[in-house]
């Protein structure tokens, strides 16, 4: 059983040299699931304004909103993943991941 522990501390430490681009690529991955939802919250609530009103708020949503989502969130995802052990990083890489991708199986499938 300690060869189990040993090859999931490895896992999680070489696992921690790369948790900035893991965690930018699950941020990526939420702003691809759900960007449309925000699209269309964006949409509902501008529908009263004119249409160049509309427009404007699009592009700043797409230009600088999913930006500062993107940047801001990895921040904050960054340090809640730094919270527990170290040791426990390779299982939660793999069940984020897992959870990713049933939320991506269910949102192809609504």
């Amino acid at each position: 059983m300690d060869w189990l522990f040993s090859l999931n501390s490895d896992a999680s430490n070489w696992l921690w040299n790369y948790r900035n681009v893991l965690v930018t690529s699950w941020i990526a991955v939420l702003l691809v699931l759900y960007g449309d939802n925000i699209n269309r919250l964006l949409k509902r609530a501008m529908q009263p304004y004119h249409y160049i009103l509309r427009m404007l708020s699009f592009v700043l949503l797409c230009s600088f909103g999913y930006g500062l989502l993107a940047n801001y969130g990895e921040v904050a995802v960054s340090k809640l993943v730094g919270l527990p052990d170290r040791n426990w990083f390779a299982g939660m890489v793999i069940s984020i991941y897992f959870v990713l991708g049933i939320l991506a199986e269910r949102k192809n499938q609504a």
